[in-house]
């Protein structure tokens, strides 16, 4: 960032003053609102960004002034956290935090506050489950300058979670049961396999210490039945990335999920 500045040096009797330098403001407008979605073939309601999922992808320089109007069309309150970037906290953008009480319905907030950083971040809702049914979107900052890393071509990959069901019920089926969405729970044959496989003991103690920590062997996600997506994309719509053989290719991965972890690979690399 160049500050507003005045530098007064003294250099063989003479009086040198530079003048002062402006950051470049960068403003976006998002509008956050339930809108109809097709991404899985059903037609959704979700909560959307300037009508799509992901938001916008939000682009800086660092040095900038950053001015961003969120306003809301929904009937509740929603918010935008800024994940990873350093900023006032009163603009960070947690309800309940730094006097910050989220962005009511009919509303618009103005977040304001100075890029300080370079990379890759993103930005989410942290109001109830909006961030679920589709409120987040990339952040890409570069450095003033000339660009250290040389690339061809810079896309930005954000992979999520997407469920048919609306975050709410989502919450209330788990809820009602830690693993409403184990359907691969184990019975008593698995528990006989295992007494003939291990023995009563072992397979007694076993089983003990998973009924004493009350969660089964089974429930690994808390979620199941997500459809992943690749920048919005479901597999059948198939994001692609162009490039051609040779070139240096830069990819942005950010995990915008609600609940999952990704194993990425990309073969030959």
């Amino acid at each position: 960032m160049r500050r507003h500045h005045l530098v007064v040096m003294a250099l063989l009797g003479k009086i040198i003053i530079s003048s002062p330098a402006h950051a470049k403001t960068t403003e976006y407008d998002l509008t956050i609102d339930r809108t109809p979605v097709t991404i899985t073939g059903k037609t959704l309601v979700k909560v959307t960004a300037n009508g799509g999922i992901p938001a916008p992808t939000l682009r800086f320089v660092e040095g900038d002034d950053a001015v961003i109007r969120v306003t809301n069309k929904m009937n509740e309150d929603t918010s935008i956290h800024w994940h990873g970037l350093i900023l006032p906290g009163g603009m960070d953008g947690v309800p309940g935090f730094n006097d910050f009480l989220g962005v009511p319905p009919g509303d618009t907030f103005t977040y304001r506050f100075k890029i300080k950083q370079t990379g890759t971040y993103w930005y989410h809702a942290h109001s109830m489950g909006q961030e679920q049914d589709g409120l987040y979107g990339s952040i890409i900052i570069a450095p003033p300058g000339k660009d250290p890393i040389k690339a061809e071509r810079d896309y930005v990959v954000v992979l999520s979670d997407f469920t048919e069901e609306d975050s709410d019920d989502v919450m209330m089926n788990l809820k009602m049961s830690s693993d409403y969405y184990s359907t691969a729970r184990r019975t008593v044959g698995d528990f006989l396999s295992d007494v003939k496989e291990q023995g009563f003991d072992k397979a007694w103690k076993t089983a003990k210490e998973w009924g004493d920590m009350r969660m089964s062997q089974t429930d690994l996600a808390d979620v199941t039945g997500y459809t992943f997506l690749v920048n919005g994309k479901s597999p059948e719509q198939n994001w692609t990335g162009i490039f051609k053989p040779g070139e240096k290719v830069r990819l942005r991965f950010i995990n915008a999920s609600a609940m999952s972890f990704f194993d990425v690979r990309i073969p030959g690399l």
